[in-house]
């Protein structure tokens, strides 16, 4: 059933039928939210604990709804497809890859991590889309409280470990599928040394999948410059103000594509073996 929702909601993303239902949807659980971000909070204590009582309705309405609805399995599948839909984007990063530019280059690759790849991954996890709306949540939870709290250390102290423990299984994952869609010895050599010295930070696992997406296309195509080193590449054509190289951009999505690819045959043939089952 996974690989039907997925197949679907790519359809749709490419027919553009879902930019306004999603945008309609993440207004919705922004004003959700906020009754849990609009106080100050002292304490790491209660900054953590807004995040299980968000999570906490979600998750209950969830499981009494598919309870309720255990002997409609076709209307099931409809609704949970459409939370699908809403908390879960597939095609976004490759739209923003065409349009990144200098300021935030490879910020599509932190996209498709938390958009496409960790959202459903925990959508397998957890039944009733019950994963990847709570990923959701904590994921905008996450920024609202970085732009509440920007000068507060205790706010980005937390959430930063928030995040790092919502991402470090499904960022660990998608380390293996970029080493399988790249040069594999390379990759992993560099994750096992990373890992290694792991920091509980999500930063670290941000900067790690840039690194390991850098080393898959091999450091000879693209390599990440320091802002000292840009006009070096500018000049020699490297970089344009404006974006990438469009080659460049074409290696890096080429790594993700196939990732991606591998990551839904794998769901596909597990989805196969348990419907044979």
């Amino acid at each position: 059933m996974i690989t039907l929702t997925i197949l679907i909601t790519i359809l749709f993303e490419m027919q553009k039928w879902l930019d306004k239902p999603r945008v309609l949807f993440k207004n919705y659980v922004h004003q959700y939210i906020k009754i849990f971000t609009a106080r100050n909070f002292n304490s790491q204590k209660q900054i953590r604990i807004i995040y299980l009582f968000a999570c906490l309705p979600i998750f209950i309405i969830l499981m009494v709804l598919k309870t309720i609805l255990s002997s409609w399995p076709t209307i099931y599948f409809i609704i949970n497809t459409l939370l699908f839909m809403c908390s879960v984007e597939i095609l976004t990063w490759k739209e923003e890859a065409k349009k990144t530019n200098i300021d935030n280059k490879l910020h599509f690759i932190n996209t498709y991590a938390t958009h496409f790849f960790a959202a459903i991954f925990w959508y397998i996890i957890l039944p009733s889309a019950i994963g990847s709306i709570c990923y959701m949540i904590i994921m905008l939870i996450s920024s609202e409280l970085k732009q509440k709290g920007i000068d507060l250390v205790v706010y980005n102290i937390v959430v930063d470990k928030m995040l790092f423990y919502a991402n470090i299984i499904p960022f660990s994952i998608l380390y293996l599928f970029i080493a399988i869609a790249g040069d594999f010895e390379e990759v992993t050599h560099y994750i096992v040394e990373q890992f290694r010295n792991l920091t509980k930070s999500f930063y670290f696992l941000e900067d790690t999948l840039k690194e390991a997406v850098v080393i898959a296309i091999g450091k000879g195509k693209f390599q990440i410059k320091k802002l000292s080193e840009q006009q070096d590449d500018i000049e020699a054509g490297v970089i344009t103000q404006d974006k990438f190289n469009p080659q460049i951009d074409a290696y890096i999505i080429a790594i993700l594509y196939r990732a991606g690819l591998f990551f839904l045959l794998v769901l596909t043939i597990v989805s196969l073996a348990n419907t044979i089952r």
